[in-house]
């Protein structure tokens, strides 16, 4: 079974984001890889909100944990690992655009 994912890295997931968001406020150009990058990035962040969201529905819902609740939580701890490899490269690339 897969290590779930704890305070820390939450919290290192957080951070990345508000990074993301203050540099994505910054106007400078956009060529269409990092248009591409940055895209995908914003994508797994709105589908990571909704596995969330389909989480936290189910343990309100639900009086008994089951498979589907566990494979909810399985895709969870996916995306965050997904955006916690992929967004500080994606962010030292925001920042070389504005250097």
């Amino acid at each position: 079974m897969p290590r779930r994912a704890g305070y820390e890295e939450s919290w290192d997931l957080t951070y990345l984001v508000e990074q993301l968001r203050e540099l994505i406020s910054l106007d400078f150009p956009w060529d269409d890889t990092l248009s591409h990058e940055l895209e995908g990035a914003l994508t797994r962040l709105v589908t990571r909100h909704q596995q969330l969201h389909g989480l936290l529905h189910q343990l309100a819902t639900t009086t008994d944990p089951s498979e589907e609740l566990e494979v909810l939580h399985e895709d969870l701890e996916h995306t965050d690992h997904e955006l916690l490899t992929t967004l500080p490269g994606l962010l030292e690339k925001l920042r070389d655009v504005l250097r």
